[in-house]
Parts: structure tokens; sequence; C-alpha cells
């Protein structure tokens, strides 16, 4: 039998998706292998940034110069300019891919390969069309899954182990415009399921995050503290120049409310450095901005400029250096932002999921994405444990808070 290792780039949703495909090619009677022996290489791409679809270019290219057979399918393969120049790749389209899954009966997925935490596709496409991404014009239009479907997929997950599922699409707030329900709706009815422990939201945009969802996530026992609301700018003209539809101030005034919700809530966030209208100015509110909003954790990157979209006609004001310059002192910044929130929980009681071992020390989120290294001689993985941070750890990725005491809790 023919032998397949998946190679996913990309988003949340990138990964879902692998794992629907893992299933096809299981049903179509393939070996799936994590190890290098395999025939045939599927890569599931994405081009949300230029970096990220370079180095799908380079992985397959890699992959074809060892002599493998190489499949390719995602977000790069959709874009409008994508070329096929490399000899002998197949490339799959995504929606031929989910079409031959639903003939073989896959609607949900069965499993989430090696995790006891498993992400949860409830929709697909966005139609916000901010004028630097790519992703609508790739992704399509909203198309959301119904919430008994999603119900079961999630009952089936927690009798396969799975105790944290993260809802997550590529709008994921926009979820059940088109069917005639909403995320409230659907928080409503997972909060309902017997032995779900942990559930989180991937990224959502301050436009959706009102008070209906605020109450049905505050009212969820099983919700997870840590919100990922993109900011992209701490500048309302650069905002406005995006097509974001919100100023600093109203997500400012989001996130504050959150705080005010949960006392241990925590905010993730993304950055765009060098957009073509961002001035020095607008880059130093940014700056001001990652401070203001206490952001636990900041994902920076370059502006990258997609052909299809309405920012490629703006003139560009950011030279590459300067870029760089900025890239490096918001990384500073942010990292000075994200080590004085964590130290505000030493001291406080955290529950934290274990997913590995690292140079003798366990390794795991807390509810509010805080990472945590525990010193145990227990085999704790896969467990959650109650523990109570002594001080910071540094382990060369990132700083952690570290505990001795813990206790395991049911």
């Amino acid at each position: 039998m023919k032998t397949i290792k998946i190679f996913t780039f990309g988003c949340k949703v990138n990964q879902y998706d692998s794992q629907i495909f893992r299933e096809l090619f299981l049903k179509k009677g393939y070996v799936i292998v994590d190890s290098d022996a395999y025939d045939i290489a599927f890569i599931n791409t994405c081009c949300v940034t230029i970096k990220a679809q370079n180095e799908c270019r380079r992985i397959a290219r890699k992959l074809l110069r060892e002599g493998k057979r190489v499949w390719i399918s995602g977000c790069w393969v959709e874009k409008d300019d994508f070329n096929n120049d490399f000899p002998g790749v197949v490339v799959l389209r995504r929606h031929l891919l989910y079409q031959q899954a639903y003939r073989k009966d896959i609607r949900s997925i069965s499993g989430f390969h090696a995790h006891n935490r498993a992400f949860i596709k409830v929709a697909d496409g966005c139609e916000n069309f901010c004028s630097y991404c790519i992703v609508p014009f790739v992704r399509g239009k909203i198309k959301s899954r119904p919430i008994y479907e999603i119900v079961e997929e999630i009952k089936n997950l927690i009798e396969k182990s799975v105790c944290e599922v993260v809802l997550t699409g590529i709008n994921l707030g926009s979820y059940g415009i088109d069917i005639g329900t909403s995320l409230k709706d659907l928080i409503k009815a997972i909060s309902e399921i017997p032995g779900l422990i942990r559930l989180r939201l991937s990224s959502i945009e301050a436009l959706y995050v009102d008070d209906e969802l605020l109450e049905a996530l505050s009212l969820c026992k099983c919700f997870c503290p840590c919100f990922h609301i993109p900011l992209q700018s701490g500048s309302s003209s650069v905002l406005a120049a995006m097509n974001r539809p919100y100023n600093y101030q109203v997500y400012k005034d989001c996130i504050d409310k959150i705080y005010s919700i949960w006392s241990n809530a925590t905010i993730t966030t993304d950055i765009m450095i060098g957009f073509p209208t961002e001035t020095e100015v607008d880059f130093l509110q940014t700056l001001s901005a990652i401070e203001e909003c206490g952001f636990l954790k900041v994902h920076i990157f370059p502006f990258s400029l997609h052909k299809q979209t309405s920012a490629a006609k703006l003139k560009n004001n950011v030279s590459l250096k300067e870029k760089k310059l900025r890239m490096l002192k918001a990384i500073q910044v942010s990292n000075s932002v994200s080590t004085k929130i964590k130290s505000q929980f030493i001291g406080r009681t955290l529950s934290v999921f274990i997913e590995e071992n690292i140079n003798g020390l366990w390794f795991g989120y807390s509810e509010n994405y805080i990472p945590n290294l525990i010193y145990s001689d227990m085999d704790l993985q896969g467990r959650i444990v109650s523990v109570i941070p002594e001080k910071l750890m540094d382990n060369n990725k990132q700083i952690s808070l570290f505990s001795k005491k813990i206790s395991i809790l049911p």
C-alpha cells in the first residue's frame, strides 16, 4: 500500500482540513506516516503572507529533488496567479477533496492526530475584504456548518479522549449568518455537552465580540478566557486604510469589557508592520496600543503585497530597512509586556493542560493560555493539573510560569 506524509502550513482551519483529508486518504486505502520513509508528500499550503507561500514552494521543490511524489492543495493553489511550475506535482483543489470526503461519508473528523486538543472548523470563507488580505479570494463566501453536526462531532471526540476543543473558522465571528443562527447559539449548544472539559475560541474579530456573545461565554463553565482578537494597527487612520471594521477606541472598549467580566482573562493579537500608509507616528501609536492593551502574546508580521488586493494599489511609504527596524522594536515591546502580564499570575491558582515533557519538566497551557513548566515525578501527560506558579522561567523558547506544587484535577 502507498504511504503518505501530510505537511500542513498556516492556520487552525488548515489543520482541521488536513485531518479531514487524512481520514479521506485512509478510507481510500493509503497508509499515513509521520516518518521520512513515504511514497507521497501531501502539502496543505498557506498564502496569507508571501513568506508562508514561499515556504510552501521551498518544501515542494526540496521534496521533488529528493525524488518524492508531491501532491499540493490548500490556499496557495487557489490564488489566481498560482502557476504550477513544478514538473510532476499533482494539484488537488480543496473543494474537490471535500466532495470526495462527503462521498465517503466523512463530514466530521473522528479524532485529531496525536493530540488531546482538537480544532473544530465551524465555518469557512470570509467576506470582509480587508484591503491587504488575500483570504476572501481563496476561501470564498461564508459557509457555516449546522449546529447539530458540530455538536455530534465534539461528542464523538470526547469519546476519543479529547478534553479540549478549539472552535475555529476563517471568520469565526460571522458563524451562522448564512444559515440563520449565530456563534452565540453555537456556544449555548456546546455548553450543554457532557464531558467537555475545555472550550476555546480561535481568532475572532472585535466586531463580533458583543454583549450577547460575552454573556453566552460567561455562562459556559468549560470556556477558557483567552481571546485572540486581531488588532493589526494601533493607528485608526491605518485601520481605515486597511478597511478594518473598527477604530482603535472601539477595539480598546471591546477588550476592556472582556477584562471586566473575567479577572483572569488574557488577550492575544496580530500586529501588521509596514502597511503602505504607515507613518512613524502610526507606528508609535501601535507600540502604545501594545502596552495599553496588555497583550499576553503578539503575532508580529510584515505587510505582504498580494496583487489581487486593493492595498496593492497604494504607494509604499515604508522601506524594507525601516520595516525591519519597526519589527524588531515591536517584538521588543511585546515581549516586555508579555513578561509583565505573566508575572501577574505568580501566586494565583491556574489550571494547566499538560501536553509534553521538555528536559524533565512538564509543559502545558493554563486556561488563559499562559505557558507553564511544572516539576513533578508523576506522569502528567494529557492530565489537567492545578498549580500555583512560583516564578518565571526561560526555557530558551519563551518565558513560562514555573510550579512545583500541584494537584491533579478530575
